[in-house]
Order: C-alpha cells, then sequence, then structure tokens
C-alpha cells in the first residue's frame, strides 16, 4: 500500500462496525477520498472532531483497494464559528453535501476545492445573504454546469425579455415553454455575477426577494441535476 498525505475538507461519514467510521472528503490534489477511520468513535479516540463534517484538515492515509486507511489527521480549521450557528451550520452543511452530490468521484479538481475551502472560511467569518447561493452557481460554472442566460435553451431564441427559467433545461427559456418559473431580470444579472465569479459584488447586495429567487433558483437547478433533494438545503424549512 502507498502512504499519502493530503489537505482535504471532511464532507460526509458512515459508521462502519462498532468503533469505525468511513470518511469522506475532498482533496486539494486527489479529489473525492473514501477511507476507513479505525476507531474514531471509541471515547479516547484521537482523531475525535478534527473528522466531522466541515472541518479542514491535513490527513494521511495508506491508499487500499476500495477504501483508504486514515492513519493520521491534523486539523487546519475546524470552523468552531459555523458549527455553533444554526443557519451558518445549515449552509456549512449545504455546501459539503453538495460537494459529495454533485462533484464526480474521479475528478480532482484544484479550482473546487479552493472555492470549498473560501467559502467556508467566509462562512466562519460571518454570514452574507447570497454567500450559499453564490457558492452552488460558481460551482456549477467550474464544472462546466452554468446555465444559459443569454437564449432560450429550448429554441435559441435570443433577447432580454426571456423572463422564465429552465431548472431540467439549464437556462433561460421562451414564455411558450413548459416546466418553467418566472425569473426576474435582476435575478438574471446576479446569477451571472456569481458564475462568472464576481461573487463580491453580489455579496455586496441587501436582502431582498431577489435573494431567495436567486437562491431557490440554484437550489432547483442543483437538484434537477442530481434528480432528488439536497437535504442540508432543506434544513430550517427552506
Amino acid at each position: 500500500m502507498t502512504l499519502y498525505s493530503e489537505h482535504a475538507v471532511v464532507l460526509r461519514t458512515w459508521k462502519l462496525g462498532e468503533a469505525d467510521r468511513i470518511i469522506s472528503m475532498y482533496g486539494a490534489q486527489s479529489g473525492k477520498i473514501r477511507a476507513v477511520a479505525k476507531g474514531v468513535r471509541k471515547t479516547r479516540t484521537k482523531f475525535g472532531a478534527r473528522l466531522e463534517p466541515i472541518s479542514y484538515v491535513n490527513v494521511q492515509c495508506w491508499k487500499g483497494r476500495e477504501l483508504d486507511i486514515v492513519t493520521q489527521v491534523d486539523s487546519v480549521e475546524l470552523f468552531p464559528g459555523i458549527k455553533s450557528d444554526l443557519e451558518r451550520l445549515r449552509k456549512g452543511l449545504g455546501i459539503v453535501e453538495v460537494i459529495e452530490e454533485l462533484v464526480g468521484d474521479s475528478l480532482a479538481d484544484f479550482e473546487i476545492f479552493r472555492l470549498l475551502v473560501k467559502v467556508l472560511h467566509r462562512l466562519e467569518q460571518g454570514d452574507s445573504h447570497y454567500l450559499l447561493s453564490g457558492f452552488l452557481w460558481r460551482l456549477l460554472q467550474v464544472q462546466g454546469l452554468a446555465p444559459q442566460l443569454g437564449n432560450c435553451v429550448e429554441c435559441g431564441e435570443e433577447g432580454k425579455g426571456l423572463t422564465r427559467f429552465s431548472a431540467s433545461g439549464s437556462g433561460l427559456v421562451c414564455a411558450s415553454h413548459g416546466d418553467s418559473v418566472a425569473i426576474s431580470r435582476d435575478a438574471v444579472s446576479v446569477i451571472a455575477w456569481m458564475c462568472d465569479g464576481e461573487l463580491s459584488r453580489a455579496l455586496a447586495l441587501g436582502d431582498s426577494p431577489v435573494r431567495l429567487e436567486v437562491e431557490a433558483l440554484a437550489v432547483s437547478q442543483i437538484e434537477a441535476l442530481l434528480n432528488h433533494k439536497v437535504k442540508a438545503l432543506h434544513l430550517g424549512g427552506y
């Protein structure tokens, strides 16, 4: 077996046997990692909270056939501010669950890792109205899944007068096409900023109905791609 070290963010954990856990992480160089942390559920384990979701760690593992084996974990950032605030925790769990569900197992992309760490650090510093939706739209862009906002995805018609959005089609559509919801021009502009990496421009905006619109459309787009709900995004009645 090969021993390797990796900076990674913990996404999800599963119980394994009486004392072990399977840990899903996203690493800077390795992409998706699944490894067994032996004895981690014992009261006096040295790993403890370091391998809980929404934790940024430096992990050492033995490479295995199906699952790697965790041998050492050092904390880089445990994000206590996120974990002590229910609303920030909801968003943090949504962020890591989307990475777990949407990003393929074989994909190693430093841009995704950097985006993930950056948004968690920003959430640790304090919440922002557009932070969650900004992450979701930018992640779609990085993965080549950004919505089409310049013309109708069904017939190709151009025009700033397009006022409907199709999650299944991933973009704006003419009013004559079904399976769509209304979208304001302000929401189209904000989504375009986010996809283009201009998140700071959106974060400077105050709360408004546009924020709810942009976030709801982001969630619907993600869930249309997955074909199921992302549970953490609906915690707290969202």
